[in-house]
């Protein structure tokens, strides 16, 4: 006899879904459209359909708002072919089971994810804001603690191909066979190609996904970053200032605040120069080194052991 499951309630989702904007990182607003379809009816019907906000985000000070008509309006040419392409309309489908969840929003890209996918979360979150929190985001008291950086940090000792061999967290801050090349713009920055890849819930592969950030030569408004980041992740802009806090022979310790316009996000990641740098009883030294320059940001613990997958 096959066990039966309760859906999570109405609450439950607006609790998941505060709790995940509070922690996400770059792609924090489709968990936002994730909870949102989460209260629609079948999408047969959602044109005809409004949502009403979570509980949470109205003890903030407003509440999350979804108007379906808007995606057939003001987004009508990224909802057409999202919704008569079948893997778009499965991604969606699928970040609508999700209920807000981010480990799951994040599976239902491995599996679906596209760019028409990357499109319609793009104009509906972003452009036109078919989906909102009505929530201005205050983030000046979280970027104030920020972690001390390298002052001898420059552009160039990020220029080249790095692998992410340690991650703050495993559900974002690290991926499987990850790497970052950082080539030297005209204007002193820096612009970062990104390669990850998600594994797929069924064991049968990964999905790959490649974009691109631009990094100013900036400490950023604030006066304390080591770059400001922008970039666009799965259609959705986000925002980022980088702390580079340990520079060494083969590897680079960074920290990082971001927001997006649903809200403010941290983690923290290790760059070495090859895969295998922290492996085996010869990466002893570095893993010290590693160590040493990060118990001056105690609030991120970098995890043990190193990435197996690179």
């Amino acid at each position: 006899m096959r066990a039966q499951v309760q859906q999570p309630s109405r609450s439950a989702a607006a609790a998941a879904t505060a709790a995940a904007v509070t922690a996400a990182p770059r792609w924090a607003a489709a968990v936002l459209v994730s909870a949102a379809l989460s209260l629609q009816p079948p999408l047969a019907a959602i044109a005809e359909t409004t949502t009403a906000g979570f509980e949470e985000f109205a003890a903030a000070g407003g509440k999350m708002k979804a108007d379906p008509n808007c995606f057939f309006t003001d987004c009508k040419e990224p909802t057409k072919a999202c919704f008569t392409n079948p893997a778009c309309l499965k991604g969606i489908t699928c970040l609508g089971n999700c209920r807000g969840e981010q480990l799951c929003a994040t599976q239902c890209f491995a599996r679906f994810g596209s760019e028409k996918l990357n499109s319609w979360l793009s104009c509906t979150l972003e452009e036109k804001e078919c989906v909102s929190t009505g929530v201005k985001q205050d983030t000046s008291k979280f970027y104030a603690n920020a972690p001390p950086v390298a002052p001898a940090f420059k552009p160039s000792d990020l220029e080249g191909k790095w692998y992410k061999v340690l991650g703050y967290s495993p559900k974002y801050d690290m991926y499987p066979c990850q790497t970052n090349t950082f080539t030297a713009r005209a204007d002193g920055g820096l612009e970062n190609d990104i390669l990850f890849r998600v594994p797929k819930p069924d064991g049968s592969g990964s999905w790959t996904n490649n974009f691109k950030e631009t990094m100013d030569n900036s400490k950023g408004p604030r006066g304390t970053a080591s770059m400001v980041v922008e970039g666009k992740m799965f259609g959705l802009t986000f925002h980022e200032d980088w702390y580079v806090i340990g520079v060494g022979k083969g590897y680079r310790v960074v920290a990082y605040k971001g927001d997006t316009q649903q809200g403010p996000y941290e983690g923290a990641f290790v760059f070495t120069e090859t895969k295998d740098a922290l492996q085996g009883s010869a990466s002893d030294a570095m893993r010290l080194a590693i160590d040493a320059g990060w118990s001056e940001s105690p609030q991120h613990r970098i995890p043990t052991a190193p990435n197996p997958h690179n």
